[in-house]
């Protein structure tokens, strides 16, 4: 904990990703998105995180470190799980009974990840499609209290505890090329990016979605104005930074309301004086095209 806590000193940035026993209900593909908050908030109230990765890292892309923590709370016979879920798990590396017998408790790994965050500050989370994994960090960061009622409060609940929170499946949808359809491993491909370690392990994930993130920045210039959108939950996470920017957004609307754009600037002199035409005597009238005497210019 403390090279977590000695790495935030100058990296800011974590994305995360977490590992889970599963959904216990299956959400129809079409279903709307307060009923996947219900149906997801069920889930997570009655599981226990399995494994959560945190990959530090700046906004120049510097990565300070990636750890991958395991929990020993799940494991008992009666703990809720999707048994398919477990079974995609141990199929890709996850070795569920070593996890067990070393991992370390929910509780005192989030009570003192707590402590340091608070002195910390001006944190920027970024996941993939996370609606569960933020969830879990909710929850746990929480001493386990169960999600809130509504999505709406949960979104509440977020930006009081979290903060800043960018979903990498969100900012995809709204640049062409992309979409909000590729996963994680196929958005990296299409940005030119490779994995270091092993999918579905929470620290290979979030390593891979620090990268990601700080690619998509590189290339779009606008990524800030998805902050708090999270694919699949219907209401943004406000944060206090996403707050001041749209009051300054705001007052700066107002402003140009009342006073109007600036004037625009005065047209550039020319290259050289501008000459009035002389006239001779004996210049034909406008219109008389006949010959006559020279148009002189001095």
């Amino acid at each position: 904990m403390s090279s977590i806590k000695d790495c935030l000193r100058n990296y800011r940035f974590i994305a995360f990703d977490t590992e889970f026993p599963g959904s216990l209900r299956d959400t129809p593909q079409h279903a709307s998105d307060d009923q996947r908050y219900t149906d997801m908030s069920y889930s997570v109230d009655r599981t226990k995180l399995i494994q959560l990765g945190l990959t530090l890292f700046d906004s120049n892309g510097r990565v300070g470190g990636t750890w991958e923590i395991n929990f020993s709370d799940f494991g008992d016979a009666e703990d809720a799980r999707n048994e398919k879920s477990i079974e995609f798990l141990k199929r890709n590396g996850l070795d569920l009974k070593k996890i067990r017998a070393q991992g370390i408790e929910i509780d005192g790994f989030f009570n003192d990840l707590s402590w340091i965050l608070k002195r910390t500050g001006n944190i920027t989370w970024v996941t993939f499609h996370g609606s569960y994994d933020i969830a879990y960090m909710l929850k746990c960061f929480t001493g386990g209290e169960s999600l809130p009622v509504t999505a709406a409060m949960f979104a509440k609940a977020v930006a009081r505890t979290l903060g800043s929170v960018f979903d990498l499946k969100a900012i995809a949808g709204r640049y062409e090329g992309l979409g909000c359809r590729l996963g994680l491993e196929h958005l990296a491909d299409a940005l030119g990016l490779d994995r270091v370690g092993t999918a579905h392990h929470a620290g290979s994930d979030s390593e891979l979605t620090a990268r990601v993130f700080v690619k998509m920045t590189k290339i779009f210039h606008d990524v800030q104005e998805a902050e708090g959108f999270v694919y699949g939950l219907g209401y943004r996470i406000i944060s206090d930074r996403l707050k001041r920017r749209q009051q300054k957004q705001i007052h700066l609307a107002m402003m140009t309301r009342c006073y109007g754009p600036p004037p625009p600037p005065p047209p550039p002199p020319p290259p050289f004086p501008l000459l009035n035409p002389i006239f001779v005597p004996g210049f034909p009238p406008f219109g008389d095209f006949g010959y006559g005497p020279s148009l002189c210019m001095y």
